[in-house]
């Protein structure tokens, strides 16, 4: 179906003070863009990059019940590790602890075992990239570690729009933890990176739709979010850069109850 852009209620109200580096708010049914700053900037986005490995995974058709073996060099050079090598998870759980618990061992393994390994994995990062008609949007590693890593905030609220599209990725980003057992045994919990699930927008009239979060020295501190009213309208916010783990929850938080109560859908 065709959606209109919602209408701009106050002609007056210029936006929200955020202290991201770069902020943007799109309606998430048309696509429009309601609020940019510096939108268009093409900046490391971390993990935020996983919201595409999601994407490309699920496009593969591979089985998601397929068991995958952990190998050393799964494990990322930083970070602390979550699941180890020497443990077996379904792609499925993967999936799960990547999108959940932004898990960088799950993203070098899944995209270790696509058909013709990480190499052809990260062609198909960019190929995706290309098919959206991202702009500044470039992939070197599935996980988001690699700071050329790089999209603008526009990009990724496009990515993020594409993403309500995949059934999965939202329930999987919805869910507040993970409990997930691996071959041998060993139980790990996963808890969600997204500390809004608890806020005001993901109880009524609002509803989370999906979200992801990211952080790198050279990115600050990022976070994209899709959130619904009660009518079905949606908004979709990102920051990039934010100057602090608490602060880009606060511009997202921001951006889309300014832009709930801003804007009109007809």
């Amino acid at each position: 179906p065709q959606y209109h852009a919602p209408i701009r209620k106050a002609s007056t109200d210029v936006g929200v003070v955020t202290t991201g580096e770069a902020t943007v708010l799109i309606d998430g049914k048309s696509g429009a863009i309601l609020y940019s700053r510096d939108g268009a900037k093409a900046l490391p986005i971390a993990s935020l990059t996983k919201l595409m490995t999601a994407m490309v995974i699920l496009d593969s058709g591979l089985n998601d019940q397929e068991e995958i073996l952990l190998v050393k060099e799964d494990e990322p050079n930083e970070g602390r590790v979550v699941i180890g090598r020497g443990e077996t998870f379904t792609r499925r759980e993967l999936l799960q602890a990547l999108l959940i618990g932004s898990v960088n061992t799950a993203g070098n393994a899944l995209a270790r075992t696509y058909p013709g390994g990480k190499e052809v994995f990260i062609e198909e990062m960019n190929k995706k990239a290309e098919e959206l008609g991202l702009v500044s949007a470039q992939f070197t590693d599935p996980t988001g570690l690699d700071r050329t890593n790089v999209a603008s905030a526009q990009d990724v609220a496009f990515i993020l729009r594409h993403v309500l599209f995949y059934n999965d990725i939202p329930e999987i980003t919805k869910r507040s933890s993970i409990e997930l057992k691996s071959a041998t045994g060993k139980t790990v919990l996963i808890q969600s990176t997204n500390l809004l699930l608890d806020s005001f927008l993901n109880k009524k009239p609002y509803t989370i739709l999906a979200g992801k979060t990211g952080s790198l020295p050279e990115a600050g501190f990022c976070f994209a979010q899709a959130t619904q009213d009660a009518a079905g309208n949606e908004l979709i916010a990102v920051t990039l850069g934010s100057t602090n783990h608490f602060s880009r929850y606060q511009d997202v938080k921001a951006l889309t109850a300014w832009g709930f109560e801003l804007f009109t859908w007809e």
